[in-house]
């Protein structure tokens, strides 16, 4: 036997685990919403719901304090040697670019999040994040 139909097996047999992993995972989940019928699309929206409120309310925090972050890091970085200068150039790129993505989340989640609901079940006031409770 040479190595290619040895290594095609192996990538066969983990193929079909994939796969056949992903099948219990739908089982499982189409299970949990047809067991409970009407009662599923109302915890549903209230979970998505409380999820995009609160990405729409923590989100903008996250990148402005990557932001501040970033300034601080690439500022103290310039203080030091060129080693450290690099280094904190480098993590300040990598703050900015997590506060860009941040705040790419942020306007995209509403549309996002309904997606998974019906444009029927969408509300006005949804995803609007809730304070205190």
């Amino acid at each position: 036997m040479d190595g290619k139909m040895i290594s095609y097996g192996i990538l066969s047999g983990m193929e079909q685990a994939r796969k056949f992993k992903v099948a219990i995972m739908l089982l499982i989940v189409a299970g949990a919403v047809f067991a409970e019928g009407e009662e599923v699309g109302n915890r549903l929206y209230d979970v998505l719901n409380y999820l995009c409120g609160q990405m729409v309310m923590l989100l903008p925090v996250v990148a402005l304090s990557l932001l501040i972050l970033a300034a601080v890091v690439y500022g103290v970085g310039h203080i030091f040697g060129s080693e450290t200068k690099s280094k904190a150039q480098s993590w300040a790129t990598g703050m900015i670019i997590g506060m860009i993505i941040s705040m790419l989340i942020w306007l995209l989640a509403k549309p996002l999040v309904s997606l998974f609901l019906s444009p029927d079940a969408i509300a006005e006031d949804f995803c609007t994040p809730t304070w205190g409770e």
